[in-house]
């Protein structure tokens, strides 16, 4: 693509509790071999003060400009999300994770895809920068297999870009949902009409949680978050989670629970939990919003 008709771009990146990890993400985002400018604008949702003093102590790559943005009024991914992209300049919004690591190609395919279509996203993959312990507790999808389920694909919220007026057009995501902003973003923008394509092949790292207590807390939520979705967009036509489904899921935890050896389960503890925290997010939900049916 010549460099005259690729559209301007922001890279925006959420920054809960800060972290040292970040620096690898930026550096792998001064290793781009996108051939255009960008900025990178790190959303602020700590309210600590950490960031920006690391920002402006610590040498930043020269590859982009660098914008700092307040995003502490509010908790939530969606929130920060959404203030950067309010203080983004360019026609094309970029999301990835703070403490994950984009590859060399992420933007330039990005940017490519966007040319064809108002929301894109890509597969990531977890072999990279996660230990055993941590692969042990939460299995990987396959690269084929993500960014799809029943109703509608979606985009994942640490590789996906959109259109900045389309963005802005549908009010960014939705920080009511403590988990799934991404999939709810990608239903919502595809209902409303809009074009979205997926890219199988994986164009990030992603970095899982190998510290029980985060993975047990983002597991609930996600459980809790994904089907409170599945819930709210049963009017649009998303089909309810079965019961069936969730008493064979019981099932499986019970059969296969960690007093047994791990000989006979294949599971370890930390997966066990994580399945375990996932279903009872998931059950509150499918009670509480009617996600549950036959």
């Amino acid at each position: 693509m010549p460099i005259s008709d690729m559209p301007s771009v922001s890279v925006i990146i959420p920054v809960g509790a800060f972290d040292e990890m970040l620096a690898a993400q930026l550096r792998a985002l001064a290793d781009q071999d996108f051939e255009g400018d960008f900025q990178v604008v790190l959303a602020d949702n700590s309210g600590s003060g950490e960031l920006r003093q690391y920002l402006e102590t610590c040498p930043l790559p020269a590859r982009f400009s660098t914008v700092y943005v307040d995003a502490s009024e509010a908790k939530g991914a969606a929130h920060a999300r959404n203030r950067g992209a309010d203080a983004a300049t360019g026609e094309l919004l970029a999301f990835c994770d703070a403490d994950d690591v984009v590859h060399r190609d992420w933007l330039s395919t990005l940017t490519r895809m966007a040319t064809h279509f108002d929301l894109v996203g890509t597969a990531v993959e977890t072999s990279s920068l996660n230990g055993e312990r941590a692969l042990s507790w939460t299995p990987s999808l396959a690269p084929e297999h993500q960014g799809g389920n029943s109703f509608r694909p979606f985009a994942i919220g640490a590789s996906m870009a959109c259109r900045a007026e389309v963005y802005h057009s549908l009010g960014g995501m939705n920080n009511e949902f403590a988990a799934s902003q991404d999939v709810e973003f990608s239903w919502r923008a595809q209902l409303a009409g809009h074009s979205f394509s997926f890219d199988h092949e994986p164009k990030v790292s992603y970095r899982l949680r190998d510290r029980l207590g985060p993975l047990l807390r983002q597991s609930y939520r996600a459980g809790y978050g994904t089907t409170k979705l599945v819930g709210e967009y049963r009017r649009h036509g998303c089909p309810p989670l079965s019961i069936r489904l969730v008493l064979l899921r019981w099932g499986v935890l019970i059969v296969r629970n960690p007093l047994l050896p791990t000989s006979i389960t294949k599971l370890s503890r930390g997966h066990w939990l994580r399945a375990l925290y996932i279903r009872v997010g998931e059950l509150r939900a499918g009670i509480e919003y009617r996600a549950i049916g036959w």
